[in-house]
């Protein structure tokens, strides 16, 4: 069996793409196109389906706006299935913490050279005096707001925005409302999964805060569009964030699949609560090409961009 998960974020323009997210429309297109010409895609649910010939599955994680308004019209009209796994305590047009965060750090207000926070009762001081010492500074601040409890999360982010005075992202870089959500919900070919209530690193957190991210999440998503939800996808996806725990609470939770971020081809050995994806990078038709051929076939294509620093965390 030859078969593999895409994992797609968002398909848009960004002034800035901090995290390398966003595929281009155009981009996305070409991807699109080629799949379809390539006759090869297939729900999510199909992924561990004993086959000879490839298989391809087309996931989208966190729940950003664009997955409605951009990527969902060209899928359809390919006729492409593909899942949507949503962050279901961040719909409404809210931003992403890490998309806030990136807007603050990345443009400190003119003559700031650094800040002092304090995450995780740690006093730590962040370099702002260039764009190459910004850029490591959210990187170092990132890892280390990930495992946090939300509130604490949330809070620690508050603080950092406060003290750079920083301006809210772009109104196309917010989540999907509720009303996006349910009409592609709708939408011929389309499943809906859930990624947690609020983008949790599961691994290392308290066993009743792990139950409510996950099966909570899935209670909202089933609630608001009135059927079961029943794949899932973990925040941040490596195997450190997954942890031990949350798996067990996916498949208690009636979950057929759930999906890691972890670069690999499903094989008949896969475990079905944690499926390894390829992230899908803002490569031209040939480049993508190239790394659905090379990981289809077992190897490791060569990969470029800012992604590959941020692999697996998001």
């Amino acid at each position: 069996m030859t078969a593999l998960i895409l994992m797609y974020h968002r398909v848009a323009h960004p002034v800035q793409d901090a995290y390398g997210l966003s595929v281009a429309p155009d981009r996305f297109a070409s991807h699109v196109e080629h799949l379809r010409r390539l006759n090869c895609v297939v729900p999510l649910t199909e992924i561990l389906r004993p086959t000879t010939s490839l298989q391809v599955a087309i996931t989208f994680d966190d729940g950003y706006a664009d997955n409605a308004t951009q990527a969902a019209p060209l899928l359809v009209e390919a006729g492409l299935p593909a899942t949507y796994f949503i962050t279901s305590g961040r719909l409404g047009g809210q931003h992403f913490w890490w998309d806030r965060l990136a807007a603050g750090v990345l443009r400190p207000p003119a003559g700031r050279t650094g800040i002092d926070v304090t995450v995780d009762g740690r006093d730590l001081w962040l370099a702002l005096d260039d764009e190459g010492a910004c850029r490591a500074s959210l990187r170092f601040l990132h890892r280390r707001l990930r495992p946090l409890p939300p509130d604490e999360l949330l809070a620690t982010v508050a603080e950092v925005l406060q003290t750079l005075q920083a301006p809210e992202p772009p109104v196309d870089a917010s989540s999907m409302t509720v009303d996006q959500l349910v009409a592609l919900s709708r939408l011929p070919l389309v499943e809906i999964g859930a990624h947690t209530r609020t983008h949790l690193q599961l691994g290392g957190q308290t066993p009743a805060l792990q139950r409510s991210e996950v099966i909570g999440s899935l209670m909202d998503l089933s609630g608001l569009l009135g059927k079961s939800v029943t794949s899932f996808a973990y925040p941040f996806g490596s195997e450190l964030a997954i942890g031990d725990l949350a798996p067990r609470l996916a498949r208690e939770a009636g979950c057929v699949l759930a999906c890691s971020t972890e670069r690999a081809p499903v094989t008949p050995s896969s475990d079905p609560h944690r499926l390894p994806r390829l992230n899908v990078e803002n490569w031209d038709v040939s480049e993508f090409a190239a790394q659905l051929q090379s990981l289809a076939g077992g190897g490791q294509a060569r990969s470029h961009g800012v992604r590959r620093r941020w692999k697996g965390r998001l």
